[in-house]
């Protein structure tokens, strides 16, 4: 089951089950009023699901553990960590922050020099998560220091979960850029589920990756 449907799902249920009470108390009235009780109850079923909607859509943005229910093995939102392989062969490491939504899923990444200077960002402009699969994909446009122009490319990531019904924690896969097809191997695993970062930190962090997962690409 998608996250809109899933959403939409509990929306309705509990929406059901709000006028259902509602008109167990009104019994009396619908029964002396039964053509103004058709009428007002397509008003009140439609007012109840846009506010239900709304509160429960407010809970999905801003408690955690109800995005995380909601979006299941879609849930990927966080900071992630990781290293890459460059054209030259140089190691780049990059923190990626994904922010997600019902139906969306925006990434945006910033990756370094292997001495701590600022290397180049990313953000992505479309996403597509197959759970089936195990898979990420997404294109993107990159603005490397070393480029004079913005360079559009396309990512594709196999996820590691515990199972095919849990998010992914780790992921490898590659990336290759429009004017330089090459595909650049890339490995990252996700260290918070916040998407603030300090630079310095997730420096440290990926330099930490790197160590443990180099021989693996």
């Amino acid at each position: 089951m998608t996250p809109e449907l899933k959403f939409h799902s509990i929306v309705i249920s509990i929406t059901t089950l709000s006028i259902f009470t509602i008109w167990t108390q009104l019994t009396g009235i619908i029964s002396k009023h039964p053509f103004l009780s058709v009428i007002a109850s397509a008003f009140i079923s439609l007012g109840m699901y846009r506010i239900i909607t709304v509160i429960f859509l407010g809970f999905f943005r801003n408690i955690s553990c109800v995005k995380k229910w909601i979006l299941g093995p879609y849930f990927m939102e966080g900071t992630w960590i990781g290293f890459f392989v460059g054209h030259q062969n140089n190691v780049r490491l990059y923190c990626e922050t994904f922010e997600q939504g019902l139906s969306d899923l925006v990434i945006r990444g910033k990756a370094f020099k292997d001495d701590g200077t600022y290397h180049g960002s990313w953000v992505s402009d479309t996403t597509n998560i197959n759970v089936k699969l195990g898979k990420l994909s997404y294109t993107y446009a990159a603005d490397v220091i070393g480029n004079t122009a913005i360079n559009p490319g396309l990512a594709r990531f196999d996820l590691e979960r515990p199972s095919r019904e849990k998010p992914p924690f780790r992921m490898i896969g590659y990336s290759s850029d429009l004017f330089n097809p090459a595909k650049l191997k890339s490995f990252e695993e996700k260290v918070s589920d916040d998407t603030v970062f300090e630079s310095i930190e997730a420096f440290r962090k990926a330099k930490d990756v790197y160590g443990k997962y180099k021989d693996l690409i």
